[in-house]
């Protein structure tokens, strides 16, 4: 999991995306694609060659990916007049909702990018607390950067996409990964 925009009024859309796997090594033709002439590659610092060659992989892969996209302008959303911790904490509960619902009673190894917004302790409690509502198996829980983890690098790319179709116009990234992504109900 990974998020794309920021919590403030510096931006109108807020976006938090996971990207499901049943096994890691599904993701390995992604990972490839992924730039290495940099330290970390992440959406923000790839050029769009590059983004589109790691959406085109993943397009290939077994992957399911789910999304909780906020429109911050948006009178009639729950998320409106919401910023800062408040915006990241609510955001990711609807998208741990969202995750597990699609995994069901699996086992389930969530890595999320680290960030100041929320602890890994909490982060821990809201996954164990939605995971058991699911009837999930939380094994791990861990926050990871995207240089430290390559599963929350690709979430990078996918939120980074998302949010540059919202914010930008710009839909060429998402497009190439239309196909994995599940509706929100």
């Amino acid at each position: 999991m990974d998020e794309s925009g920021n919590l403030g009024s510096d931006s109108r859309f807020f976006v938090m995306s996971a990207v499901i796997v049943r096994r890691v090594r599904t993701l390995s033709s992604a990972f490839k694609a992924i730039p290495t002439a940099r330290d970390e590659s992440k959406f923000y610092n790839s050029t769009d060659k590059e983004i589109l060659e790691v959406m085109k992989e993943l397009s290939l892969t077994d992957v399911a990916i789910v999304s909780v996209e906020v429109d911050k302008y948006d009178y009639a959303s729950k998320y409106y007049g919401v910023s800062g911790n408040a915006l990241y904490r609510i955001v990711l509960t609807d998208l741990l909702d969202r995750v597990f619902g699609q995994v069901g009673s699996h086992d389930v190894n969530l890595f999320v990018d680290r960030s100041t917004f929320v602890s890994l302790e909490d982060l821990r409690s809201m996954a164990t607390e939605t995971s058991k509502r699911h009837g999930s198996n939380l094994k791990r829980c861990e926050k990871a950067t995207s240089h430290q983890n390559k599963c929350v690098q690709i979430a990078d790319f996918v939120a980074g996409s998302f949010y540059a179709d919202l914010q930008h116009g710009d839909g060429r990234f998402r497009e190439q990964i239309e196909e994995k992504i599940i509706p929100c109900p």
